[in-house]
């Protein structure tokens, strides 16, 4: 529905973000590490810990910097949470948060550079080597997906680095100055890059603003809209965001010129229109979506999305109180969706199917809906409790993954790619058995009723017609694309075509 959060919206669907590896605390990441107990003059980790507390300091003024002998501990916003991994209580750091430690260790390490996910937040393993001294550091570094990608990149340089910022080695007698068999081996140089086997693979770094919102230049490219012609009827086709940022805009001039020239405008749902009875909301969520008293959710959830709802809770600040009386489904529509980094600038004011339907009243074009609210509220109610019970344990599972799944969307967006739209989109019944129910009712079943009506209203409104709905019900065997080409309609993807080449 359109106020939901605009992932959900977008897709109608869920992924399920597979929990790499356990929560990294101190028992954890020592038994990963093999180092020598010798021990380390403190004076020679000063240099290093200086600059490392001077990096804290300046992203984190409030944030709290212990050092003792060669290990140093920071921390900001952490606080004991519920491992969805281990069901153990971990510690660390809330959104906004930070916790990090560094310790120089004699020796080498058999551990490599890698990055470890625990449900909102990810923790970088380092342990860069020092030829020189004959050590290396262990490193663990917890943060949430917004914090500053300046303040990690410069963290990790600082460790990487390690080396220069030591004393000089004490020279071993008889030892030539510049000899050509002297070993300068970096910390840069030193980390791998390769995961063992039995360490968490390494996750890609995700896309910055200026990756992931930046506007295509103006070359040939397939757009994610199709025109659909038979005989005389023309059908443009649109995959819609229901939130977006700013600077998605303008649209190509293709889809602008075709929205023009169109007689009416379809979407799912006009949201723009005085229609919907928040009455008729109320009495269904009454209904269909709470619990008659002493019966209450926790005793409907299995043990396994009760603990991953448990691990929410405890890092949203949340009780159970505030959800006891709701059923799954809407309890899922209810969960907080932390709007962090990149998130923070999509606004359902964006969203193109709004940017139509706003322009269709400007130009007084007639706006017909497909579907109304109170129509796709049932749907989810309609599901049975353990299809319900399995996509919130997806939804909440999925929540610290959004911003890499949106960059996804973008992408495949952004280049008309519908293979990749169409993995997105519902590769969570692919992974998940059973949320296919989930995927029949809010896709499937759904593109076959819209594709149904778009002669009734090419016969009552006219050619052409503009229809602008969530981008997955585009796509796949039964995405509005195929279901028209089945209705005997020459469906082709539209391409830009640069103004210069137009010219020519």
């Amino acid at each position: 529905m359109y106020w939901r959060f605009f992932f959900s919206l977008f897709f109608c669907t869920f992924c399920v973000f597979d929990v790499l590896s356990p929560a990294v605390c101190p028992s954890v990441a020592a038994a990963d590490i093999k180092e020598s107990s010798d021990g380390i003059d403190s004076s020679v980790t000063k240099p290093l810990f200086d600059e490392v507390s001077k990096l804290v300091k300046m992203f984190y003024p409030n944030a709290k910097v212990s050092q003792v002998g060669t290990k140093i501990h920071f921390e900001f916003k952490a606080a004991p949470q519920i491992s969805t991994r281990t069901h153990l209580t971990v510690i660390g750091p809330k959104q906004g948060g930070i916790l990090g430690d560094v310790e120089v260790k004699k020796g080498s390490s058999t551990i490599h550079e890698q990055i470890q996910n625990e449900y909102y937040y990810q923790t970088i393993l380092l342990a860069p080597y020092s030829a020189h001294h004959d050590c290396h550091l262990q490193v663990k570094l917890s943060y949430p997906p917004e914090t500053s990608p300046d303040f990690v990149d410069r963290f990790k340089g600082v460790i990487k680095d390690f080396d220069d910022s030591l004393p000089a080695a004490p020279k071993v007698a008889g030892q030539k100055e510049n000899s050509s068999t002297d070993v300068d081996v970096s910390a840069s140089s030193a980390i791998s890059t390769t995961v063992s086997a039995s360490a968490a693979p390494i996750i890609p770094v995700l896309p910055q603003a200026s990756q992931v919102f930046q506007k295509p230049k103006d070359t040939q490219r397939k757009l994610f809209f199709w025109k659909a012609k038979r005989g005389s009827d023309v059908v443009y086709l649109l995959g819609t965001i229901h939130a977006a940022p700013s600077t998605l805009y303008p649209l190509p001039r293709e889809i602008e010129s075709a929205f023009d020239s169109s007689r009416c405008l379809l979407v799912e749902v006009n949201i723009e229109k005085a229609k919907i009875d928040p009455e008729k909301i109320q009495q269904l969520v009454n209904t269909s979506g709470k619990y008659t008293a002493p019966d209450k959710l926790s005793k409907h959830l299995s043990p396994g999305t009760k603990r991953v709802f448990e691990a929410y809770l405890s890092w949203a600040g949340e009780s159970w109180a505030m959800y006891e009386q709701y059923k799954p489904w809407y309890t899922r529509e209810l969960i907080s969706v932390p709007r962090r980094g990149e998130l923070s600038k999509m606004k359902k004011a964006y969203g193109i199917d709004l940017h139509f339907l706003q322009k269709a009243a400007a130009q007084k074009k007639p706006v017909e809906d497909f579907e109304t609210v109170e129509f796709q509220l049932a749907l989810d109610s309609k599901l049975s409790e353990d299809v319900q019970d399995k996509l919130l344990q997806v939804t909440l599972l999925e929540l610290k993954d959004t911003e890499r799944t949106m960059a996804s969307i973008f992408d495949a967006w952004k280049s008309g790619d519908m293979e990749k739209m169409e993995k997105v989109a519902v590769h969570e019944s692919v992974d998940n058995p059973d949320l296919i129910p989930f995927t029949m009712a809010l896709l499937n079943n759904r593109n076959v009723a819209m594709a149904a009506k778009i002669d009734p209203f090419l016969k009552t409104k006219g050619s052409p017609l503009f229809v602008a709905v969530g981008s997955a019900h585009m796509v796949g065997e039964s995405g509005l694309v195929n279901l028209l080409k089945k209705k005997g309609f020459e469906v082709e993807q539209v391409t830009v075509v640069p103004v210069e080449q137009k010219a020519r």
